[in-house]
């Protein structure tokens, strides 16, 4: 028989998971990504520049990595201390930390380099992520 408190424990733990496992889960695959000494440019297959393709898929990435931090800090113990603009403010830190974290990486990995255009286009992404949160969440929210 399952107690009270383990139930508490369970449900808890199930909480957690849903908030930060999606937030682990894209880091993990933007560091793989980032891990790859080739990454396949489509964007001549498609009629489009490998510039502009590799620019939005950063931005891309990046504003997606904003969404999953906003969501993992909404958690409860956290919900506390990080609302509104603190919240948003916190998400967005985290991710553009990634970003710069990110292009340090790729600066290791053979075949690979950091740029600025690539961090630009990150943090143009998780702006758009921001704005996006902002728009949906209530811009006036403390």
């Amino acid at each position: 028989m399952i107690h009270a408190p383990q139930v508490r424990t369970l449900r808890r733990t199930a909480v957690i998971g849903a908030r930060w496992l999606p937030l682990i889960a894209w880091m993990t695959l933007i560091f793989w990504l980032s891990a790859q000494p080739v990454v396949p440019h489509p964007g001549r297959a498609i009629g489009l520049g490998d510039h502009l393709v590799d620019y939005v898929a950063h931005a891309v990435l990046f504003g997606v990595l904003a969404l999953c931090a906003w969501w993992a800090l909404g958690d409860a113990r956290l919900a506390r201390r990080l609302t509104g603009r603190r919240r948003l403010a916190a998400a967005l830190g985290l991710a553009m930390l990634y970003a710069v974290s990110d292009e340090l990486h790729q600066a290791l990995v053979p075949g690979r380099c950091a740029t600025i255009p690539d961090l630009l286009a990150d943090g143009a992404g998780i702006a758009a992520g921001g704005l996006f949160l902002w728009l949906i969440t209530g811009r006036h929210s403390p």
